[in-house]
């Protein structure tokens, strides 16, 4: 009778709560969701003034952020078999490098910095979106109202306190059109209406899967539990030059989970004897950490070494206003650019059956 009674308790549990990973629990609470912390920890040290500005800006953007971007081309442009099966993506994205200083030389370079601003936050939130749709996928949590309800929920709750920050902050007003600064104020009331009408519906339904028996996906809310508290408390505490920090602050979470994605993704290119030969120059770049490492290092030393400096933070107004200077900053974008387009194309596990394979979606 004990052991029919442990049987009945453990599928009980089982059936209460789901507790599939993408790689396993260590390792996805510390590198996808225990990783936050980066962020609270950058945020901490530069508001208590102990961390300064430029360097944090430096180090992170050339030691974090573009081994991160290099980490999406590890797969891309360096994988011989992914230059064949996407030869037209692969190489009509690097039009992106062209877009900036075409709308500069047109006269609206202002715009493009703004909306340049505008993908590169969507980006952060689309990751936040990519990472709990592995985990509904692994959890089987993939009824149409929760992931309608999911999908809202991340909409607002990441938008509102961004655009509530803008609202607040005369920095970022001046970085926003002029045709477009009586709005702010408005969107930001309607989102704020959204957030908690969305948070109510989402919480009622996760309560009434619990009262039907239906697996609560843990994996999904400790993720939302790590990054939606992150996003409020960086774009809402006062900060001294908050539009540059917050670069950084937001966005060393998202690296971090990147660079573990990508790692646990290119095993592939140790799968079998031959894939020195199958994939090229990818194999080599992950045959070892310290590789992939270095060349990441490398590639920030010539990506964001002389981005950080044509974006002005040691430029006076009037130099960050030059044209050259523009042009060239809008250049640089490009590189951030494919990343961000790169990354909307190549993860989509339902419709390319080798990414599930190579991310154990099964």
């Amino acid at each position: 009778m004990a052991t029919n009674a442990q049987i009945i308790t453990e599928n009980v549990e089982a059936r209460a709560i789901s507790l599939r990973w993408i790689i396993n629990a260590r390792d996805d609470m510390v590198w996808f969701i225990g990783s936050v912390v980066s962020s609270y920890l950058l945020l901490a040290l530069y508001v208590a003034g102990i961390l300064p500005l430029i360097p944090m800006i430096a180090a992170w953007a050339i030691l974090i952020d573009a081994p991160h971007v290099f980490g999406t081309f590890s797969r891309t442009y360096f994988d011989r078999a992914e230059r064949k099966t996407r030869k037209r993506l692969l190489l009509g994205s690097l039009a992106f490098f062209v877009v900036g200083p075409l709308m500069v030389f047109a006269g609206a370079g202002a715009l493009f910095f703004f909306l340049a601003a505008l993908w590169a936050y969507y980006h952060l939130v689309k990751q936040h979106y990519g990472f709990m749709v592995l985990y509904k996928k692994k959890n089987n949590d993939l009824a149409q109202i929760d992931n309608a309800l999911d999908r809202v929920l991340l909409i607002f709750a990441f938008w509102y306190p961004f655009v509530l920050f803008i609202a607040r902050d005369a920095e970022a007003m001046e970085r926003v059109p002029a045709p477009l600064h009586a709005g702010v104020s408005f969107i930001a009331t309607i989102l704020l209406i959204g957030t908690i009408a969305t948070a109510l519906a989402w919480l009622a339904r996760q309560i009434q899967r619990a009262m039907l028996g239906q697996p609560l996906d843990v994996p999904k809310y400790l993720l939302l539990a790590a990054a939606i508290p992150m996003h409020w408390v960086a774009l809402l505490t006062p900060m001294p030059n908050k539009t540059i920090a917050l670069v950084a602050i937001l966005t060393v979470y998202h690296n971090l989970q990147y660079h573990r994605l990508i790692w646990f993704h290119n095993r592939k290119y140790k799968s079998s004897a031959d894939c020195k030969e199958r994939y090229g120059a990818a194999e080599l770049i992950s045959r070892r950490l310290l590789f992939y490492i270095v060349f990441g290092v490398l590639f920030g030393l010539w990506y964001q070494g002389p981005r950080q400096y044509v974006l002005g933070y040691l430029l006076n107004h009037h130099e960050r206003e030059n044209f050259w200077m523009q042009m060239m900053a809008s250049f640089l974008w490009g590189y951030a650019f494919i990343h961000y387009y790169l990354d909307s194309k190549i993860w989509r596990v339902r419709r390319d059956p080798s990414v599930g394979r190579a991310l154990q979606m099964n």
